[in-house]
């Protein structure tokens, strides 16, 4: 399922004009200006009660080996999103 998508049902269960139900997406999970991403970004976690919560982590710098020569190589520590399904998530899942 794509954004396209999900406003089209967004907009079928809201009864809402699909232009808004976009809007309203957009608002929401935009990675510049989003809700999600500015929350995010202040490093607060986002928690959907019964869906999931979203947040960022932090890999540690590794060493490692380059694939193409075998060179040891320093690996940086970096940022990345996290996301971790919530207990109805899963149930509905059967996970």
């Amino acid at each position: 399922m794509n954004k396209k998508d999900m406003a089209a049902q967004l907009s079928e269960r809201a009864g809402i004009p699909h232009i808004r139900a976009t809007e309203l997406l957009n608002h929401i999970f935009d990675a510049e200006t989003g809700i999600v991403a500015t929350a995010l970004n202040s490093g607060d976690k986002v928690l959907v009660a019964g869906f999931g919560t979203f947040e960022v982590k932090t890999r540690a710098g590794r060493s490692g080996t380059n694939p193409a020569n075998g060179a040891k190589i320093q690996i940086p520590a970096k940022k990345y999103t996290s996301f971790k399904a919530g207990k109805n998530l899963k149930d509905r899942l059967g996970a």
